[in-house]
């Protein structure tokens, strides 16, 4: 698409493929980056909205390891993070998990999403992804000392075009279609989505839970 060939253009040009870029030019140029990559989303989130209301929603089912996947991931969200001032961090298991049936451009989405997320509702700290679990399911955690969430909101935010009112009191641009999304991909694992949160401003962790026996590797379809 369009946009996917701006994000290569930027991506060469910041690596000097194109000649040195100095200070001043590479600050723009990360800030288009950024911009580009959230008007990605917001595109291909209108179109999973229209995909998943209409029932066309197609899922390509592969057995896959889910830690290169999100470690690839985080990487793509170094530069925002280096440009918030935000320290990105990613703790992985030190014993290979069990590979799990899935969709890995969709659970991608879902991670990129929730990095994103926690990226942008963060003033200061940090944000750490995590991935731990056993022989029954794997946990990914996007944990971020961010605004927070009100324990009464926490089950709204998973609904179509709803944000949380901490998000109003930022500056930040937002659908509320990104976790009503990921909460339908999650679910079509036979997974789990959900967040917990001390409450306003005390950081928040949103939760990705998948079996490594998925439905489709049960023989559900």
């Amino acid at each position: 698409t369009p946009l996917t060939a701006i994000k290569g253009y930027i991506s060469l040009v910041l690596e000097g493929s194109y000649g040195k870029v100095t200070p001043t030019l590479q600050d723009i140029l990360n800030k288009v980056y950024m911009v580009n990559n959230r008007m990605g989303q917001l595109v291909e989130d209108l179109l999973n909205i229209s995909r998943i209301e209409s029932g066309r929603v197609q899922y390509n089912f592969v057995e896959a390891q889910i830690e290169p996947i999100v470690a690839d991931v985080v990487d793509m969200f170094a530069i925002m993070a280096k440009e918030k001032k935000l320290a990105l961090k990613i703790k992985l298991p030190t014993k290979s998990l069990p590979k799990l049936t899935l969709d890995v451009n969709k659970i991608r989405e879902v991670i990129s999403n929730l990095i994103d997320n926690a990226l942008k509702y963060t003033k200061e700290g940090s944000v750490l992804v995590s991935v731990e679990g056993n022989e029954s399911c794997v946990v990914i955690k996007i944990k971020d000392t961010g605004i927070g969430v009100d324990p009464n909101e926490s089950k709204r935010l998973f609904e179509k075009f709803t944000r949380s009112t901490e998000t109003m009191k930022l500056d930040v641009s937002g659908t509320g279609l990104g976790l009503y999304v990921g909460k339908n991909f999650v679910e079509a694992h036979g997974g789990l989505l959900s967040v917990e949160s001390e409450g306003s401003g005390k950081g928040a962790t949103f939760i990705v839970k998948l079996p490594v026996e998925t439905p489709h590797t049960a023989g559900g379809g």
